[in-house]
């Protein structure tokens, strides 16, 4: 395995040693003044697989690997992503090497913007504290706090007030 496992790695850093040509766009006469505004507005989305040449099921299975295999394999997509200028925001604290693999693998088919002039932001929560591939390391449950009374159900013990009512 350690044998695939540097092929791989020497595949992804030949990708972020040259990253792909950008994408042909043609800026219209009023934008001449924010290049990077059309940039973001013309430039089309390909999935992360596209714009490397790398298949997601080129990625082994993280329980074949081992941790050391699989922080190199991290660190590997992470200078991809630099090349293709994707920054990873929301990363959880203290996330185990193998969830955030298999984070990072299995989104692997999602589409981005290579956007040679800015950079694109990526984000793999769900906002779902129960589908989210950090799992218990997501933060997303901490946006709970977030939410306004006003916004929870009624709770069941509660007493309504139907006087309100139009009926």
């Amino acid at each position: 395995m350690q044998r695939y496992i540097d092929q791989l790695i020497g595949d992804l850093e030949s990708v972020a040693a040259s990253p792909p040509t950008p994408a042909y766009i043609e800026i219209p006469p009023h934008a001449e003044n924010i290049p990077d505004i059309a940039e973001v507005a013309l430039t089309p989305f390909k999935t992360i697989e596209e714009l490397s040449g790398i298949k997601g099921m080129f990625f082994p299975e993280v329980y074949k690997l081992s941790t050391k295999q699989t922080e190199a394999v991290i660190k590997a997509i992470f200078k991809v992503f630099d090349s293709l200028k994707i920054e990873l925001i929301d990363v959880p604290d203290d996330i185990p090497p193998e969830v955030l693999y298999e984070a990072l693998t299995f989104n692997w088919d999602e589409y981005v913007q290579y956007l040679p002039s800015s950079f694109m932001e990526l984000e793999l929560c769900t906002g779902d504290a129960m589908t989210c591939l950090y799992g218990e390391y997501c933060t997303c449950s901490d946006d709970d706090d977030l939410l306004l009374d006003d916004d929870l159900p009624p709770d069941r013990n509660e007493q309504n007030d139907d006087s309100e009512l139009p009926f």
